[in-house]
């Protein structure tokens, strides 16, 4: 007898709808977009001779076959699909949404395997998802469904790993998603108590001590009430000089290693004419990015504190165990986590510079651009790693020098 599926889903994916030619930055363009073997067998099917062949002919066979059989032929002109037609799909149009290929029908979704149930959630590399997520204070709100309207979907595995470590890694997770919404402490402050749990919890789940670890995240729990050291934000160090000079530095360095994205190209100008518009010197710079945070970042966050909050707590219940507990390298995530956090506020307090304000549609544009420029590899993380660590801030004080 087949179990009948269970879809945890948050409260942005219910109101999602792709918005077609009117997206500001199309998911057709400048990626590869993979054909899977059954959709490629598909596509050999078409009924209709002329919609057939133009399909076909702009197909590629991969070579080695390790999930993408076959790939379009981008347009060497302009990077589109060349099935993409005045902003929309000519296969679903002509011929609906179940001959989409699994890369087409999922993205931005991102479907993750836990247990008996899947995950849903998606990508904020897309305008329309950035927007829901962000703006909504209800957005990271989970309900469950038995059934998907879109088909073709495709369903990660997180990987081969035993059932008690499946059960700690989860209860991990959960913890650091709970952690996140506690809002009797400030989002800085909870992002730092994120860093102190899964610093914490790193020894005993590398050592598969499972049991040990579980008892911990209880203690935690009641640690969080009542341990007044845990609870005193000022006991965390803080240097915006250090911080400012490290991320700045450090997105400079790689800028041309990595910057491929138009959107985020743009944005990245701004911070640039922004953070320098009372001159470039460190001391100008400096003086400007603590007076643009206290005047105009500070003051709109303060406001809209959950706009990043449902961006942490969506990157933590979509990648934490996807991309750190399967190598069992906890604290390595949060550093990532919190160089994002980082990385985005500095733009967004540069970008703030330059128009003297900071509104929505910035904050939207920014890091929808960011995360497509940057989180569809792991080079940038992996290379923001390695600088954390030359700078020996590659633990929970020196992280706490980048979140406060």
């Amino acid at each position: 007898m087949q179990v009948q599926k269970e879809y945890t889903i948050p409260g942005y994916m219910q109101k999602f709808q792709c918005t077609g030619a009117a997206c500001e930055d199309t998911c057709c363009s400048l990626w590869e977009i993979t054909i899977d073997k059954s959709t490629y067998e598909k596509y050999k099917q078409i009924p209709d001779k002329s919609i057939r062949e133009d399909v076909n002919r702009n197909l590629m066979r991969n070579s080695r076959d390790n999930g993408a059989h076959a790939s379009f032929i981008m347009n060497q002109k302009t990077g589109n699909c060349p099935m993409l037609c005045n902003g929309l799909c000519s296969i679903q149009a002509k011929l609906g949404e179940d001959f989409l290929s699994q890369t087409c029908s999922t993205y931005p979704r991102v479907l993750n395997k836990r247990n008996d149930s899947i995950e849903v959630s998606a990508l904020l590399s897309c305008p329309e998802i950035a927007r829901l997520v962000l703006f909504s204070k209800d957005s990271m709100n989970f309900s469950h469904a038995t059934e998907l309207p879109t088909p073709n979907l495709m369903v990660k595995n997180q990987g081969e790993l035993s059932k008690t470590k499946t059960k700690c890694s989860f209860a991990i997770r959960d913890l650091a998603v709970e952690v996140l919404r506690d809002h009797q402490f400030s989002l800085q402050h909870r992002l730092i108590i994120l860093g102190v749990l899964l610093d914490n919890a790193a020894n005993p789940f590398v050592a598969g001590e499972y049991a040990e670890t579980l008892t911990f995240l209880d203690e935690f729990r009641d640690e969080l009430q009542i341990n007044q050291e845990l609870r005193n934000y000022d006991i965390f160090a803080s240097d915006d000089q250090f911080q400012f000079q490290f991320l700045n530095n450090t997105l400079m360095h790689h800028l041309n290693e990595f910057l491929w994205n138009t959107r985020y190209n743009e944005c990245l100008n701004e911070y640039l004419k922004g953070i320098q518009s009372n001159g470039s010197s460190l001391s100008e710079s400096l003086s400007t990015y603590r007076k643009v945070r206290k005047e105009i970042y500070d003051p709109y966050y303060k406001q809209n504190e959950y706009h990043m909050e449902n961006y942490l707590i969506n990157h933590v219940y979509q990648t934490f165990v996807a991309d750190a507990l399967v190598d069992s390298n906890l604290f390595n995530f949060f550093l990532k986590l919190v160089a994002d956090y980082s990385f985005i506020r500095l733009h967004l307090i540069g970008m703030a510079a330059y128009r003297q304000e900071l509104t929505d549609d910035m904050v939207i544009k920014l890091i929808q651009s960011y995360t497509k420029n940057y989180k569809f590899s792991n080079k940038f993380s992996d290379a923001i790693l390695k600088d954390m660590a030359a700078q020996n801030i590659s633990y929970l004080g020196g992280m706490s020098l980048l979140i406060k």
